[in-house]
């Protein structure tokens, strides 16, 4: 829950442990954490992938992601550098089930790494994920926010006292019929939502997560000179 500020477009690409690549996902969403601004997450399924396939794709990916610096590029006209190849390197991770030498071809996201968000209902076991989505009922998967799932015409008085009483950090509506439902979400929670503050910033920035521990060498995502 955020203010009006807060409904910019926010992108969570559902990664299928089963058939994707670190590698290829990996340059992926960094492209996209660039196109968005820092406003990138990503969701790991395992859609019949064997156990433990999730987690290593997690982090395979984090690897190739800390291949490079925050500081890495240079974008120096005059000398003709784009980057600092030192501050390149490779991952050389070995997972149970993926091994990627790296480095990259992508440089690191904005956002450092994007918002990795695990599900109740195909939980990963990962100790350090962004956000958890939860059914009332179901264990909560470890994560910084706890975004409980409730229905379009759930009644915000039960879910808006929770929040407030700081056991969830928000919501999580699946829609199946967007046309009719978002207009009836808006109508619910409109209210409460804008007369909350607004924040500014990346989504790390906006929602006050910081870099996972498995990116404790990297102090923040891509700095960008020319932007800088």
């Amino acid at each position: 829950m955020g203010g009006a500020a807060d409904l910019a477009a926010r992108l969570v690409a559902t990664v299928p442990a089963s058939n994707a690549h670190p590698f290829h996902v990996a340059r992926a969403l960094s492209a996209i954490d660039f196109l968005s601004a820092g406003r990138t997450g990503w969701s790991v399924v395992s859609e019949g992938a064997p156990q433990g396939m999730g987690e290593d794709m997690v982090g395979a990916a984090r690897a190739l992601w800390d291949g490079w610096g925050s500081d890495t590029l240079i974008l120096d006209k005059a000398s003709g550098r784009y980057l600092d190849a030192s501050k390149v390197s490779a991952s050389n991770y070995e997972g149970a089930f993926f091994k990627v030498a790296g480095p990259v071809n992508a440089m690191r996201p904005p956002l450092g790494h994007p918002l990795l968000v695990v599900d109740g209902d195909d939980p990963l076991a990962v100790a350090d994920a962004d956000i958890a989505l939860f059914a009332d009922g179901q264990p909560v998967p470890p994560a910084s926010k706890r975004l409980l799932k409730v229905a379009p015409d759930a009644d915000p008085a039960e879910p808006m006292a929770r929040f407030e009483a700081g056991e969830i950090d928000g919501l999580h509506f699946t829609l199946t019929d967007a046309l009719s439902q978002l207009p009836l979400i808006g109508a619910r929670f409109g209210a409460p939502v804008s007369a909350r503050p607004s924040e500014s910033g990346d989504l790390r920035a906006r929602l006050g997560l910081p870099i996972p521990s498995t990116a404790s060498n990297q102090p923040g995502g891509a700095v960008i000179p020319e932007n800088a």
